[in-house]
């Protein structure tokens, strides 16, 4: 059966399907043929056409109406239903996209749709949505110290659950060696959102802070300098520390 669909057999199928009764069962006929050799356009074509011939002849048959009006109509219902079989059926177009540039092939790139030129260019290129891929569920450690509270450096960590950009959540966790009521190795924390500064490095602040027990934390600042270290800041009682943040591998 599968040499049965052939450029003759299309022909004999357009004069055969508009004659009443003989287009039905051959629209059937071709449906099962079809089915059996999994061409599946043709399979639904004459589906719909079987299901079209045969409103149209019992029309016919039982003298509803006019046997103009209804085979002009039967045509067109055709014509829809092989054009919608036409569409879902054709392979979509890939977008031919004119690149002028030499793009350095160790790096990934962006392409960004937008109704004017530069509209969204500045946003993406300028730290405002990168972060969200490159950082989620990122985990960055790194060494807090404190001539007073740590003075020999205690771990610090930065955890970025669902990645940078403007309003992300992150969190800041570290413990004091000794806090200013002299109790030893206390855990603290800063919960606090994200805002992004647009500029190379991209640089960050907290637009939003808290700390523990309700007080509004501690605040941080900084540099995004690459996907695998941040550099940031924070101020402890008047006193300026910077923290290098290495990512935890596996994050």
């Amino acid at each position: 059966m599968s040499g049965w669909f052939t450029e003759l057999e299309d022909v004999l199928y357009s004069i055969v399907e508009y004659i009443p009764l003989v287009g039905t069962v051959y629209s059937l006929k071709r449906a099962i043929i079809a089915y059996t050799t999994e061409d599946w356009k043709r399979y639904w074509q004459s589906v719909g056409n079987f299901l079209e011939s045969s409103a149209r002849d019992v029309i016919l048959l039982s003298e509803i109406a006019e046997p103009i009006p209804v085979v002009l109509l039967h045509t067109m219902a055709e014509s829809f239903t092989d054009k919608m079989l036409e569409l879902y059926h054709h392979d979509p177009k890939k977008p031919e996209i004119e690149i002028t540039k030499n793009l350095d092939k160790r790096s990934g790139h962006v392409l960004i749709a937008e109704s004017s030129q530069g509209k969204f260019e500045s946003e993406v290129f300028g730290g405002k949505a990168k972060g969200l891929h490159h950082f989620h569920g990122a985990v960055f450690i790194g060494t807090l110290t404190d001539s007073r509270y740590a003075p020999n450096g205690e771990e610090i960590r930065f955890d970025i659950p669902r990645g940078l950009y403007d309003g992300a959540r992150v969190t800041f966790s570290w413990k004091w060696t000794t806090d200013w009521n002299g109790n030893k190795n206390r855990p603290e924390a800063t919960y606090g959102r994200i805002k992004l500064k647009a500029g190379t490095p991209t640089g960050f602040e907290l637009s939003s802070r808290k700390g523990a027990a309700g007080w509004e934390g501690y605040n941080f600042w900084g540099q995004v300098v690459s996907k695998d270290q941040i550099k940031a800041k924070t101020t402890i009682n008047g006193r300026e520390t910077q923290i290098v943040f290495e990512r935890l591998a596996g994050t």
